[in-house]
């Protein structure tokens, strides 16, 4: 039985060749001997039965190959043998006809096609071994002279030399390719293993040393210190302002950044000390040989200086600092692992000093950001919780002596140290992200809590505290919209009141000006917490569009008994009039100050001695009956 019939894929190129020459041999030699055949007899030959006996064979041979194209072999075996049978038989029945050697040419070619030079030579033998001995059988009937025989065994074997020459050219020619081929995947292959060599050790986008290369290059630069008794200085740098830039223009501009930032980095240091990427805006530089202190800080005022410098992307001029934080050794005898802690930690220290800095860590500062971070996973912790809550002090008309509104005030139901005020937490969370998401819990409990009281029927503007960072953050006023969608107030209704520092509202007047802008939209007003407090008050007031002046308590307490106190809470309330303002004095402590600041013309009061903050339901409560204790300003 034959073989299964492979697909065109399964064939390899050279049997695909074969396959198409002998088909187109098949077809030939049935055309050919067909016609021949038809020919003969119409004039009685008798060699009629031999061209239609070939045709007839060649059709077989192509339907064979056609159904079985598998079995190309063994019909070029087939094929070459019924050849060499019927030139032999030419050759030596009728000579006469025609120079039938010829026809052996055209056999030994096809049979080094079809078998390959050593196949080809066995058949190139038998030929030869043929055409000689028919010649000698035939004797001297033979048509053909021994120079022929001879010439055409000559040019038999000339034509198996260019065979054979072909053939060992073609070998070297795929010698030579594979060879080369070799060397080019050994090449592509190499290049690959340097290229996974470079991602695992260098970061891709800025080509500095990654994290794994770091340890290497840290343990190494630690070792040498040790040897050599040198210092080693581990500076652990982080960007302030990225994550701003980031957002409001894209990671394809914070990448520029990035670029650009460590370019200017490796400008700074020596070319012996390592810059590594940690990932973001993380960056560790280690500054080795250095002979004494002064050294490194000299290259950290460098860095804080190349780095400070605006940076041009485009059209648009970008500016940012860092923070850096630095363990020496061996000042700091530790291993790798802790002197890269330590000098994260000490990069924390001079972000929570004001940024744009360096600071040296030592094991005081190591104390205090443990207890930092440690209250910090505390407060993430209380938000997830439920620990938080908002407690309303009253603001009262002065005038009328009715409920004017409240403040909401943040408390922390702490589990082991009870209620604390935002005191007592709040500075750890300056200028962070938690600080953001405490500030957004704010503002959904409060519009929680006025929703709440609008359907019992119990309405009063509320105010809440929300830092000039969080204001700032990308993302504010879209929030704050979704949380006005949700209260939806009426018409004109000024239903919220944001308070944020005086001192904070001057460190960037424009922007905070354009964000006042867009609240207002919303019905939020605004108010300067701590009013007088701050400086250079009365130059930049008219920029900001606020509506209420609120007193520092300070001011308020002393200024009985303080002549420039009640001058400087006199000039607010004057401040706020001539601006069309409203005024809160914070601070009321007691029915003397209240008359006071009635007598003034100040409009809203607020403090301890009108009531203490207190729950959402006490608040109710108390605007109906009055608690006792402290003054009854209400009755």
């Amino acid at each position: 039985m034959p073989l299964p019939n492979p697909t065109a894929s399964e064939n390899p190129p050279l049997q695909n060749y074969k396959i198409a020459f002998l088909k187109g041999i098949f077809l030939l030699a049935v055309v050919l001997a067909g016609a021949l055949g038809l020919y003969r007899f119409s004039v009685a030959d008798p060699l009629v039965a031999i061209d239609l006996l070939f045709a007839g064979a060649g059709l077989s041979l192509w339907l064979y190959l056609t159904r079985w194209p598998g079995q190309v072999e063994g019909v070029a075996t087939i094929a070459l043998a019924a050849a060499f049978v019927l030139f032999l038989a030419a050759f030596l029945l009728a000579p006469q006809r025609g120079n039938h050697l010829s026809l052996f040419f055209l056999l030994s070619a096809a049979a080094f096609f079809l078998k390959g030079m050593r196949g080809g030579l066995w058949w190139l033998a038998g030929i030869i071994v043929a055409i000689v001995a028919g010649h000698f059988a035939q004797g001297t009937g033979s048509v053909f002279s021994g120079a022929d025989i001879g010439t055409t065994v000559l040019y038999l074997v000339a034509l198996a030399g260019v065979f054979y020459y072909h053939e060992t050219m073609k070998s070297e020619e795929l010698a030579r390719q594979r060879e080369d081929d070799l060397r080019h995947q050994i090449r592509v292959r190499m290049e690959h293993e340097k290229q996974l060599e470079r991602l695992a050790h260098y970061d891709a986008l800025t080509g500095v040393p990654n994290r794994v290369m770091l340890a290497d290059r840290l343990a190494q630069s630690l070792a040498r210190a040790k040897r050599d008794h040198g210092l080693l200085a581990v500076c652990y740098l982080d960007l302030d302002g990225f994550k701003p830039i980031n957002d409001q223009h894209g990671h394809a501009v914070g990448d520029r950044v990035l670029v650009e930032v460590t370019r200017r980095i490796r400008e700074a240091v020596r070319e012996d000390d390592t810059v590594a990427r940690l990932g973001g805006d993380e960056f560790v530089v280690l500054l080795v040989g250095l002979q004494a202190t002064e050294e490194c800080v000299g290259s950290l005022q460098r860095l804080l200086e190349r780095i400070r410098q605006p940076i041009r992307i485009g059209e648009q001029m970008l500016q940012l600092s860092a923070s850096i934080g630095v363990a020496l050794y061996p000042d700091d005898e530790e291993d790798a692992d802790t002197l890269l802690r330590h000098a994260d930690q000490a990069m924390y220290l001079a972000k929570l000093a004001g940024k744009n800095r360096f600071h040296l860590f030592d094991p005081a500062s190591d104390r205090r950001a443990r207890s930092h971070h440690q209250l910090l996973q505390e407060i993430r912790l209380g938000l997830a919780g439920g620990e938080f809550a908002l407690y309303y002090q009253p603001k009262l008309d002065l005038a009328t002596r009715r409920l004017a509104g409240a403040e909401a005030l943040i408390r922390w139901n702490h589990p082991q140290r009870g209620l604390l005020l935002p005191g007592d937490f709040m500075r750890a969370v300056e200028n962070t992200e938690l600080e953001i998401e405490l500030g957004e819990w704010v503002v959904a409990t409060a519009v929680d809590q006025l929703l709440a009281w609008r359907e019992a029927g119990f309405r009063l503007p509320l105010a809440i505290n929300i830092s000039a960072y969080h204001m700032q953050s990308p993302g504010f006023v879209p929030r704050l919209k979704e949380q006005a969608q949700r209260y939806s107030p009426q018409a004109g209704e000024c239903w919220l009141q944001i308070e944020v520092l005086e001192t904070a509202a001057l460190d960037d007047i424009a922007r905070i000006s354009s964000l006042i802008a867009a609240c207002r939209e919303l019905g939020i007003g605004f108010a300067l917490d701590d009013f007088g407090s701050g400086y250079s008050s009365l130059t930049y007031l008219s920029q900001l569009d606020v509506d209420t002046l609120k007193i520092d308590q300070s001011f308020v307490r002393d200024m009985q008994t303080d002549k420039g106190d009640h001058a400087v809470v006199l000039g607010i309330i004057a401040l706020a009039r001539a601006f069309d303002m409203h005024c809160v004095a914070e601070g009321v402590e007691s029915e003397a100050i209240f008359q006071v600041l009635l007598q003034m013309g100040c409009t809203v009061g607020q403090g301890n001695g009108i009531a203490l903050p207190m729950p959402a339901a006490e608040l109710v409560r108390w605007h109906a009956a009055p608690q006792p204790g402290g003054l009854d300003l209400l009755s």
